[in-house]
């Protein structure tokens, strides 16, 4: 690296609150100047050839690029064929520490020990992978979300894995910067920190500031040989896990396309150029969330293994402390961050796959900020529909559709008979969910799933252990402020929002398995969906006229019909009530009344409803008719919309009273907005009113007959109230 002093005066500059270094004023060890081309990829490459180990190819920096863009096994294996010295050193280590490990896992399993041992061999793996260097510690993240690969007291120690790693010498970051970017580094920052401010197993963070804007800046810089020694590692675990593949088939999935799938991640990572890209459509995606933020990115000072972005003060949110210190709800942060990653899993399907929570910043004016999207990954639209059917299949306890959905979901070959885990999920949901959604705890969810999934021939995708990890740690993150936090009542509103308003089919098609059950209509469902999805945070109303037209559209046909079971229900019971009402004034008897016109078991429950909807209609109408252009001239609705009198006997709804008033309803409802107009004239509002009037005419029979019964006796009950 050439940096040398500006010609311009200064030496080092002192910044109040900053640790800020200016570039400029850096002055060089005497003997940097000889060391610097030993710090540089081409002095490395040199001092190897010179002591004839050969561990670097000319062309791997290249070849790194290219496999971070699409991943290669079989040509990251030819280019590093003619190292076998080396790669063969690194083979030794890695199979003796893991190769011990094994024997001593399987003794365990000969002496019947192995779940009375699994915590002492739980931290040992996690020691083990520590020692193995970074490639190893990623490897024991990723497997402290995958429960169908390791029982649940390694996932909770593997999860304490940290890829934190002691800080390069400033010195071999300059030089990274300055052979990235091609220029010196005083060309292209003022100021940089003395120290970096973070430090992990792929590279460091400074704070700088940029000498062309002069904006507070954070600067990535990559670990020198990191990609080198992944290579190499990744390498070697693919060959293990060959091994594995073949000799020990009761492995319930094969390992080598796991091995693939996170090398082709971990690669990915190694380009800063792609870290850049994946925090831009992230912004882009995600960013005008309210409270929602991403740091922008400095093209004119990034590449390959250098990342310049916004510089954003902030708090971490495991930093309870200085959150409390800094007037800052952990609680509240939280909550906008699962608001956003509901979005990424189950909207979008961009998410951010290293959900680690050093990665969320809380600023002081209310922003939650996403670091670090080295690491992204997709979750397909038939899986974003397919868990939110799952969802609804968990809280109706239907095991055999949850079961049914792991096929959907790629958990399961559809060869394998998924049958015998339903059992298995109902002993433990069961449990679970004798409370109420709200009240569920997800981080239970997962560990008693997990252990369901550990013990039959589950395959769980890389997104969905992700999600599942995600979550967790969001949850995680909230139980150190509020031990009562449940993340599944702070998330329900979002999924109510989309079963409402979302009009793709896979989601009507849950919206329907939600609401009814054993062929009629769970109204208490349908109050729940709308009471919990307003909560959510882009709730917009007028999207429930999606809804509308849906239910009166010919694929709702099923569930108009239940509705107008209900709706039949609360007219006969609004309109019984009523005549009851009358019978009790004229013949002063409460008694005469109720047994002229029975109460039947539901009546109570189904009056307060209609008078509730009733009402509801009436506010939309008002509503409506006050914004809508379109409304008919000197239309006003009614305050509260009022059944009519009947004209059979003391007021109750004749067959003839409910096709009129079914009629002028259908007539009348299109007068005051255009979107009420437009479902009047649906074939299937039709069709709802004449099922509702058929159902209203039945009743009436009904009616009419204990009517008559009751009336034999009105006379003697007549004259006693008199």
């Amino acid at each position: 690296m050439r940096v040398a002093a500006a010609a311009a005066t200064g030496r080092t500059q002192v910044v109040s609150d900053s640790p800020l270094q200016s570039v400029d004023s850096m002055m060089i060890h005497p003997t940097y100047k000889a060391q610097e081309w030993f710090y540089s990829e081409t002095g490395q490459r040199d001092w190897v050839e010179a002591m004839e180990l050969d561990t670097l190819t000319p062309d791997l920096p290249a070849l790194l690029v290219e496999m971070g863009i699409r991943y290669d096994p079989d040509k990251l294996a030819g280019h590093l064929a003619s190292k076998w010295p080396q790669v063969y050193g690194r083979a030794v280590r890695i199979a003796v520490s893991l190769g011990g490990f094994i024997a001593r896992v399987a003794r365990d399993a000969a002496l019947g020990q192995l779940e009375e041992r699994s915590a002492v061999r739980a931290v040992e793996l996690r020691k083990l992978l520590s020692g193995l260097g970074p490639s190893f510690v990623k490897i024991g993240q990723a497997l402290s979300a995958r429960p169908d690969l390791l029982p649940q007291v390694y996932l909770e120690t593997l999860s304490e894995l940290q890829d934190r790693l002691p800080s390069f010498p400033n010195e071999i970051a300059w030089a990274v910067v300055e052979e990235e970017l091609g220029v010196p580094v005083a060309t292209v920052y003022e100021q940089l920190s003395e120290q970096p401010v973070a430090a992990a197993s792929l590279g460091q963070v400074y704070k700088g500031v940029l000498r062309e804007t002069g904006e507070l800046v954070a600067v990535k810089v990559q670990r020198p040989g990191i990609g080198e020694s992944i290579a190499v590692d990744m390498l070697l675990l693919r060959r293990l896990m060959a091994v594995v593949d073949k000799n020990l088939p009761q492995v319930s999935q094969p390992l080598v396309p796991l091995v693939d799938e996170f090398a082709s991640r971990l690669f990915a990572e190694l380009d800063y150029m792609a870290e850049g890209r994946n925090a831009e459509r992230f912004q882009a995606l995600y960013g005008s969330m309210p409270r929602v933020r991403t740091p922008k990115i400095y093209w004119q000072a990034t590449q390959r293994r250098v990342l310049t972005m916004e510089w954003i003060e902030g708090v971490k949110l495991t930093n309870k402390p200085a959150m409390d210190e800094a007037g800052l709800d952990i609680v509240d942060f939280v909550d906008v961050g699962i608001e956003c990653t509901l979005r990424q899993l189950l909207e979008h399907g961009y998410f951010h796959a290293d959900p680690h929570p050093g990665n969320l910043l809380a600023s002081r004016d209310g922003s939650l900020v996403y670091l670090d999207f080295g690491m992204m990954s997709e979750a397909p639209q038939y899986a974003r529909y397919a868990i939110m059917a799952h969802v609804v299949h968990l809280v109706n306890r239907d095991y055999d559709a949850m079961c049914r959905d792991y096929y959907t979901l790629q958990f399961m070959d559809p060869s394998i008979d998924t049958a015998p885990i339903a059992p298995a999920l109902q002993a433990f949901f069961d449990d679970v969910l004798d409370a109420s959604v709200s009240e569920l705890n997800f981080k239970a969810i997962v560990d008693g799933l997990g252990a369901v999934l550990f013990q039959y021939p589950f395959r769980v995708p890389a997104y969905y252990a992700l999600i599942l990890r995600s979550l967790t740690v969001l949850e995680g993150l909230a139980l150190q402020a509020d031990a009562n936090y449940k993340l599944l009542g702070r998330a329900y509103p979002y999924i109510a929002r989309r079963l409402l308003t979302d009009p793709a089919p896979e989601l009507r098609a849950s919206f329907e398995d939600l609401v009814i059950k054993d062929n009629q209509l769970r109204w208490n469902r349908l109050e729940n969906l709308m009471r919990e999805g307003s909560k959510s945070q882009d709730f917009d109303a007028g999207q429930l006229w999606m809804l509308a037209t849906w239910l009166l559209s010919e694929n709702a046909a099923g569930v108009r019909a239940k509705l107008a079971v209900e709706l039949a229900r609360m007219l006969d019971a609004a309109a019984a009530a009523d005549a009851r009402d009358r019978i009790a004034r004229s013949f002063n008897s409460t008694e005469l009344a109720n047994r002229l016109v029975p109460v039947q078991p539901t009546e109570m429950e189904a009056r307060a409803r209609a008078a509730l909807l009733m009402d509801t209609i009436a506010a939309r109408l008002r509503t409506g008719s006050s914004s809508s252009m379109d409304g008919a001239a000197g239309s006003s609705p009614p305050a509260a919309l009022q059944l009519p009198q009947g004209s059979g006997p003391f007021g109750i709804l004749t067959p003839a009273d409910v096709s009129g008033l079914l009629a002028s309803v259908q007539g009348s409802l299109g007068a005051f907005t255009p979107q009420l107009q437009q479902l009047a004239q649906q074939p299937g509002a039709s069709d709802l009113m004449q099922e509702v009037g058929r159902q209203l005419t039945q009743r009436f029979a009904a009616r009419v007959i204990k009517f008559a019964f009751g009336s034999q006796e009105r006379p003697a009950a007549a004259g006693a109230g008199q």
